[in-house]
């Protein structure tokens, strides 16, 4: 009987250290993944700013197009106002693509800052080998004690 307490005390003491555990590689994963997760949204807003720059060049570098054209039909006969619009839609589609590419690099850079939850992965993989290194004591304890049991009731057996 005292036996089968024990047993019990073992069994809630485990599940209270596995609970405790449990919270203490939550907490851990949450407090390293919150600087991975802000770098990632920094990332990623320069990304989507760096896409609608490069959208918005486009459409300027396509105006741009539009009006050279333009311009060479003027050209063939004499210049006109239309060379500056070129110009200008051309320098401003330019300056877009520049800012475009900045942006690109300070989003590489805040993504490269990004880094796995090594600390947790290292402390889940301790814990699993600790609770399967406490459950094989556990379980050699068990036949050990089952063993000597057994030979002490066959000894006793064989006494009488």
């Amino acid at each position: 009987m005292a036996e089968t307490r024990q047993l019990g005390e073992i069994v809630a003491t485990l599940k209270s250290d596995g609970q405790s555990l449990i919270q203490d590689n939550i907490a851990l994963a949450k407090a390293e993944l919150k600087p991975a997760a802000i770098h990632a949204g920094i990332g990623g807003g320069m990304f989507g700013g760096a896409g609608y720059f490069a959208i918005n060049a486009a459409t300027l570098l396509y105006l741009c197009g539009s009006f050279a054209l333009s311009l060479w039909a003027q050209y063939l006969w004499e210049w006109d106002l239309l060379l500056c619009l070129v110009a200008g839609f051309g320098a401003g589609g330019v300056i877009l693509l520049v800012l475009a590419g900045i942006l690109v690099l300070v989003g590489k850079s805040q993504i490269s800052k990004v880094e796995p939850p090594r600390q947790t992965v290292l402390e889940a993989k301790q814990s699993v080998a600790s609770l399967k290194s406490a459950f094989q004591h556990g379980k050699y304890n068990a036949t050990s004690a089952a063993l000597a049991e057994k030979e002490h009731k066959d000894a006793v057996h064989s006494r009488s």
